[in-house]
């Protein structure tokens, strides 16, 4: 994966062709009531895993409706702010602050998220919440890093993104038709819209009048929502990998993330601001200095280290390296070379950047690989797990184990993180090292355990990196 770049070119934000979002929303608050405001607080609560923000501090980018700045003060959230570019926007969430009873703790205001003198007055927050805003502001990929950089350690970070498809022109050419109409022609594609959902959903022997019932598990209307899909200018789009890797480069780590398969929908991701509390910024007085590398290395391959049980055996790390294209993986397996050749080629051909070799079983043959490894990922407690851990640190390489290494050896032998066997969080956790490379090593040299066995430590001390 390739991270987009952050930096846009110059535009004047003022002057872009806009829809007016806020014009919708008032519209839509007519249509408010209590039963899409319990709706609305149950997605936010569904996938923030929680139904409580109390003692939280909260940033709603974006504020539209304001329904969902409603939801998450009545979720307690200690300090709320809101606010939006459009100012009919900002009128809307005015009037659901009105009708929470006008709390000091919620605060409603205007504003830009590419202002960034503006962002940086706002502080930080434990929970920053931007849902389908991010891609209607012109720059959509600066928009995401100024709203990530609100996220303060250990808070997270909620958004909804426009999936990127093969639609992406004609749904532009759809907005652009829609923005210059006259209000008859608005109606008109509306009712167009409207009548080709009824012949699809009639075709496929669903009830045509059903579609009026979509949005509501989010507390939203079809038919404005429907306004906001047409008249979304300006409009950006995204893949779900483009928006992971982003967020990588800007320290937030995607935590759950469902991927929209089709044009016009949105991804949703939950990440999370990592903390680098437990990463030390020098190695302690006692410990031996090795030499680390200072980043990650061009050519770098993830050394793999796992086992041959059967064709199967490799899918976690093929599943990874398909992830992660263009970065190299040496899966080191034990009894690689006892199958029989066509199994071998089938193996070798699972994913194009996943080599698949022989595990050297005496730890100095190791060196090679260790020489040129990025990182060494841990497949399971048994095996040769102590003595691997123990080179990689020495080495000062950072090191990542898929299961929850019941053993200790990844605690003992060096800076270990531990995946519980998520694949997802495993990919996550392997992009963060790439891009934090340093002091992922640093962390990996002080925590080694220099009171391994003698031929071990010797055995380490050989293998660092000159």
């Amino acid at each position: 994966m390739t991270a987009t770049a952050t930096q846009p070119a110059a535009f004047d934000e003022a002057g872009i062709d806009r829809f007016g979002f806020g014009r919708n929303w008032l519209n839509y608050q007519t249509s408010i009531d209590p039963a899409r405001l319990q709706a609305a607080g149950a997605d936010i609560e569904m996938w923030l895993g929680t139904q409580s923000l109390r003692g939280l501090r909260v940033l709603d980018i974006g504020s539209g409706s304001g329904v969902h700045s409603y939801c998450m003060h009545a979720m307690g959230a200690a300090s709320l702010v809101s606010f939006d570019y459009d100012a009919d926007s900002v009128e809307a969430t005015r009037a659901l602050h009105a009708d929470a009873g006008a709390p000091s703790s919620w605060t409603v205001m205007q504003g830009s998220v590419l202002d960034a003198e503006f962002m940086a007055s706002l502080g930080t927050f434990d929970l920053v919440y931007s849902w389908g805003v991010l891609h209607h502001t012109g720059s959509m990929w600066q928009a995401i890093t100024n709203a990530a950089a609100r996220v303060k350690e250990d808070g997270t970070f909620f958004i909804s993104i426009y999936a990127k498809g093969p639609r992406f022109d004609s749904d532009l050419a759809l907005k652009q038709r829609y923005h210059n109409a006259s209000l008859s022609g608005k109606r008109r594609m509306e009712f167009e819209w409207i009548a080709d959902r009824y012949r699809e959903r009639t075709a496929q022997r669903l009830v045509p009048d059903a579609w009026w019932t979509q949005g509501l598990e989010r507390g939203m209307d079809p038919y404005f929502d429907l306004v906001d899909w047409l008249g979304g200018l300006p409009y950006e789009v995204a893949t779900v990998d483009e928006l992971i890797t982003h967020l990588y480069t800007q320290g937030v780590a995607t935590r759950r993330h469902r991927a929209c398969l089709y044009d016009g929908g949105c991804h949703i991701l939950v990440a999370q601001r990592r903390s680098l509390r437990a990463l030390p910024d020098s190695s302690p007085d006692d410990v031996p200095s090795a030499a680390v590398r200072l980043e990650w290395p061009a050519q770098a391959p993830v050394v793999w280290v796992g086992a041959i049980d059967g064709v199967h055996a490799p899918q976690h790390a093929v599943a990874v390296a398909l992830r992660m294209p263009d970065l190299p993986f040496v899966m080191v397996a034990a009894g690689f070379s006892t199958l029989d050749p066509a199994t071998r080629h089938q193996l070798g051909n699972l994913a194009p950047n996943l080599r698949i070799i022989d595990h050297p079983h005496d730890v100095v043959a190791l060196k090679p690989l260790l020489q040129v490894a990025g990182a060494i990922l841990h497949t399971a407690d048994n095996g040769p797990s102590d003595e691997w851990l123990a080179l990689a640190a020495a080495a000062g390489i950072p090191i990542c184990s898929l299961h929850d290494d019941a053993s200790g050896a990844t605690n003992r032998s060096g800076f270990g993180v531990t995946c519980d066997g998520n694949l997802e969080r495993l990919a996550n956790e392997l992009a963060a090292m790439r891009l934090e490379y340093a002091r992922y090593a640093r962390a990996c040299l002080a925590a080694l355990n220099w009171s391994e066995s003698a031929e071990l430590r010797q055995a380490a001390t050989a293998s660092r990196v000159r």
